[in-house]
């Protein structure tokens, strides 16, 4: 299949072009679900609520990003995901966060053989997801680009894929029928990590972020016809701001491909393996929430009305069913 992310629908977004949205895409006619969100300490509960009540949206993945230091802003935890949950019912959809200091690219070893520390973690993630409350494990930042948007910012990070760590994780994520979710770039590496992950443990469902890895059209329909339990999200994938991956960022490599380009092959093609995420990292982010949704309409409004509606909440109410 001749590659479709080389983007013209992209390159529209890029000039900062409005395209209307579809009858069939407009907020009062299709609800979306946030699968790609993040979570700080310095984020409410109610600012949440606020955004993706004006955007049409159900409901938000929440990973709490554990990160202390001032570049890295985080500070949010598992217990604020689960607070927010539970004082919005059915708003909120909380993970068990992998985006933590003891699991970076500073603990690489840790993957490879894991410890006393390591054995903590899985550990507290066995009991979190026991509970029911927890509906996936994630993100871990598996092959990463440094990167700076609004003065704050992430590390690289290279650490293999199929890992005795990542196997226990995608254990766990098997025995409590959750999703584990990865941010891995497509580098091909990478992709024959993944392909070692998800033959090693085929009843554990993966999500490979960012329209998996932002690889080419090819490789992404090669994936998911051999492998049933593999999913992609799109997180931030039409962020229009400086630092989105909808455009060659952080850096552009041979392997790194744009979303599709409008004509929705690859999407109608696999339907129901596609979500829909926002990837608002950094706290400062979210004032671009409303438009981040509002150009996932866009990408919407070029499919089928049943196509749009499985990327949108059908195949995460699906995913995030009890």
């Amino acid at each position: 299949m001749k590659t479709l992310l080389v983007a013209a629908l992209m390159s529209l977004f890029a000039a900062g072009c409005v395209q209307a949205v579809a009858p069939h895409a407009e907020p009062e006619k299709l609800p979306i679900i946030d699968s790609h969100g993040h979570l700080n300490g310095d984020i409410s509960a109610e600012t949440l609520i606020s955004l993706i009540n004006r955007s049409g949206v159900n409901r938000m993945v929440l990973m709490a990003r554990y990160f202390t230091s001032a570049y890295d802003a985080g500070s949010g935890s598992d217990e604020q995901a689960l607070d927010y949950s539970r004082r919005y019912p059915g708003r909120f959809i909380p993970f068990v966060a992998g985006q933590r200091g003891s699991l970076g690219q500073r603990n690489r070893s840790r993957w490879l053989k894991p410890d006393g520390v390591a054995e903590e973690l899985l550990l507290e993630a066995e009991q979190k997801l026991r509970s029911g409350d927890f509906y996936g494990l994630g993100e871990f930042i598996i092959r990463h680009y440094d990167y700076e948007a609004h003065g704050q910012g992430g590390g690289e990070a290279d650490i293999p894929v199929d890992t005795p760590l990542m196997r226990r994780f995608a254990a766990l994520a098997e025995k409590f029928r959750v999703v584990l979710l990865l941010h891995a770039e497509g580098e091909p590496e990478v992709v024959k990590g993944m392909r070692s992950l998800l033959e090693y443990n085929p009843k554990a469902k993966l999500i490979w972020a960012h329209n998996c890895g932002r690889s080419s059209a090819e490789i992404i329909g090669q994936m998911l016809t051999r492998y049933t339990n593999l999913l992609c999200d799109l997180g931030g994938m039409l962020n229009a701001s400086f630092a989105g991956y909808g455009r060659y960022w952080p850096r552009a490599t041979p392997w790194m491909h744009l979303i599709e380009n409008g004509s929705g092959q690859l999407y109608e093609r696999f339907p129901d393996r596609f979500l829909i995420g926002t990837d608002a990292a950094h706290t400062p982010a979210l004032a671009d929430y409303g438009n981040r949704i509002h150009r996932f309409r866009q990408l919407l409004s070029n499919l089928g009305p049943e196509t749009a509606q499985r990327l949108a909440f059908k195949n995460a109410e699906a995913l995030f069913r009890r």
